[in-house]
């Protein structure tokens, strides 16, 4: 690891180039006993933690770089508050989520059923109209003389209706 390749950027802000391979080969080392987290720099542990802090595996190794280095621990902290934040944000979409789609389907519900009563209605005020129609055609047929036989067959109404005329 180069720790003299940076790059400043400002009096505050200094930019540090690490090669991540060296990190896994250091992580490496630690396994096999050859190197220990004393010896590391700095910066070195915060990369191991930031690759390696979700890995199956290394909770060992994370769990002692949370306790050798507070800073490491307290951006543990955050980071799992942050997470479980995170999973509390997600299950609060899911569920607005759900209820929109309840929602949706209940309105979509509500409109069908105003769908099919409107054309219900039409159908019935159309069938009440052709009776109407039917009625009126059946008095004119009589006025003007014609059969009972006669008005049933051109109306298609029931004999009890056209006598009730």
């Amino acid at each position: 690891m180069e720790e003299t390749d940076h790059d400043r950027l400002n009096e505050l802000i200094e930019v540090i180039y690490y090669e991540m391979p060296k990190t896994a080969e250091a992580v490496k080392e630690y396994f096999e006993g050859k190197e220990t987290l004393k010896t590391l720099p700095a910066e070195q542990k915060w990369c191991i933690y930031f690759k390696y802090r979700v890995e199956e595996g290394m909770e060992s190794l994370i769990d002692e770089l949370r306790r050798e280095e507070e800073g490491i621990m307290r951006a543990d902290r955050a980071l799992k508050k942050i997470e479980r934040d995170r999973e509390k944000r997600a299950r609060a979409i899911f569920w607005d989520n759900q209820r929109l789609v309840r929602n949706s389907d209940m309105h979509a519900a509500e409109e069908k059923g105003r769908t099919e009563g409107r054309l219900q209605g039409r159908q019935e005020g159309q069938l009440e109209g052709r009776m109407a129609s039917r009625e009126e055609i059946a008095r004119n047929a009589l006025a003007e003389g014609s059969s009972i036989e006669f008005v049933q067959k051109i109306t298609g109404l029931d004999m009890d209706t056209i006598k009730k005329l």
